[in-house]
């Protein structure tokens, strides 16, 4: 029996680095009145929705998901600065390293988002070597708490360059994102079948620490005003998502996390979605020697028979 026990702990420790987060430290995050954590190592740019929605002596680090007017019309994302609506891109790699940019755009009337939150999910399980290192750069301004007018005073720059890990999954494993309910339910990615449990995927909110202008309001902005995101994905081996959700501070519309992308329906659609697909299996050595005689003899064969009919043919 020793040796038996002794054998299946040497199985054990041969299984590839692959472990599922938790179950009981994390739990889904749904609806769209709810406070959420960023994963960021200095938390969240504005700490200002616990007084407004919480405790107000709260210091809680948290952004609050309000959205009671819809919120799907005005954020994409996109390959292409110049094409703000954006479009669906999915990402098939071969390689457990992976890396790329986007944008998050805006064409709503306000002109501008004070914030952008970027929703990183990866369907489990998820390998103890996994990061996730992500640079954005956008624009930044004086946020007044009081008015929401477009601002005259701006600067570009980078917002974060930081690293993430396996531990910064805070929610899930769950099929949908958290957004506006009288949209309908917010798949991860376009054409997700969210009914399908075998979906479900960790989330991790990350602050981008810059916002956004709308390059039909503002003319002559870096990158159309739009954040751009560089992400750079090692030990990934599943499927992983973005989504981007943007922050408001007082004024025009509610203090708050007002707007998300849209996942779902026919039209204005986008998101950035990469599916790890497997590097290919090795054929072992002793294969492919017989597969390099069997292609041999055939290779004589054929020349045999082509011989035969050529001469067959100068008769």
């Amino acid at each position: 029996m020793k040796k038996i026990a002794s054998v299946l702990f040497l199985v054990i420790l041969s299984i590839p680095n692959l472990t599922c987060l938790a179950s009981a430290a994390l739990q889904p995050i749904t609806g769209n009145h709810v406070f959420f954590n960023v994963s960021n190592e200095n938390s969240v740019k504005f700490n200002w929705d616990a007084a407004k929605y919480g405790d107000a002596t709260a210091n809680n680090n948290q952004y609050y998901i309000l959205a009671d007017g819809g919120g799907l019309n005005q954020l994409h994302i996109t390959t292409d600065a110049g094409n703000t609506f954006g479009q669906a891109t999915t990402v098939n790699t071969i390689s457990s390293s992976s890396s790329g940019s986007f944008y998050i755009s805006t064409t709503g009337g306000r002109g501008f988002n004070d914030d952008i939150i970027l929703l990183a999910s990866v369907k489990g399980p998820i390998s103890n070597d996994f990061s996730l290192h992500i640079t954005s750069s956008g624009y930044t301004w004086e946020v007044s708490p009081v008015t929401n007018i477009l601002p005259t005073t701006y600067s570009h720059g980078t917002g974060i360059s930081e690293t993430f890990t396996k531990d910064d999954f805070l929610y899930g494993p769950q099929t949908v994102k958290p957004g506006p309910i009288r949209e309908g339910t917010l798949p991860l990615y376009y054409g997700q079948d969210y009914s399908d449990a075998s979906t479900a995927e960790y989330l991790m909110f990350i602050d981008l620490y810059v916002g956004n202008l709308s390059s039909s309001v503002i003319s002559g902005l870096i990158d159309g005003g739009a954040v751009k995101v560089d992400y750079n994905f090692t030990g990934m081996a599943s499927v992983a998502a973005f989504n981007a959700y943007a922050w408001a501070a007082p004024g025009k519309d509610p203090q708050g996390v007002n707007w998300t992308t849209r996942t779902n329906g026919t039209v204005n659609y986008s998101g950035y979605a990469i599916n790890y697909t497997g590097a290919p299996v090795p054929i072992p050595a002793p294969f492919m020697l017989l597969g390099s005689g069997l292609s041999g003899l055939l290779f004589l064969r054929r020349r045999k028979f082509q011989a035969g009919q050529e001469q067959t043919r100068s008769i």
